[in-house]
């Protein structure tokens, strides 16, 4: 998919809200379940955000970056578990996440939601590669870090300490 076709749907999707679709005639203004600009599978960002106090901190600071991702679901075919392409520009970063349909679908979006993170911070993955105990190195066609892992980890604990309502 290009990025035509990506600000598309970015415009597309964020209709998504707390009260539904945008666009549905209400009463009450709706306000958005979280303040990330995070568009695409609304159910399983919906469930991190309730049940994961990691996964709000994360999507806190992606709001405050400006950063845009736009996640999708995946094949399990991949050598990798989840896939994400980021362009970075004046105006912040896009990514593009997608996560194959697995049972812990929020770990691995949060995992994702880090890297985007490190990105809008300035990380040089590739510098930081070179860099002994920068907990960066290279993996299949990118780059995987300590962090992300960690997060992952966290957020798999923060889910199965609060089941779902």
């Amino acid at each position: 998919m290009g990025w035509g076709i990506a600000a598309f749907f970015v415009v597309s999707c964020i209709g998504y809200t707390s009260a539904g679709v945008a666009g549905q005639t209400s009463n009450e203004s709706a306000q958005p379940l979280w303040p990330c600009r995070v568009y695409g599978l609304p159910v399983v960002v919906e469930d991190g955000w309730k049940r994961s106090a990691t996964f709000r901190e994360k999507c806190e600071e992606l709001a405050s970056k400006k950063a845009v991702v736009l996640l999708d679901w995946g094949s399990m075919d991949s050598q990798s578990r989840a896939l994400n392409r980021m362009e970075v520009s004046e105006t912040g970063v896009l990514a593009r996440v997608t996560v194959p349909p697995v049972w812990n679908a929020v770990a691995l979006v949060a995992h994702e939601l880090q890297h985007v993170l490190e990105k809008s911070r300035g990380l040089d993955f590739k510098a930081e590669v070179k860099r002994s105990g920068s907990g960066v190195w290279r993996a299949f066609s990118g780059y995987e870090t300590q962090a992300a892992i960690d997060v992952e980890a966290r957020v798999v604990k923060e889910l199965r300490e609060t089941p779902r309502r």
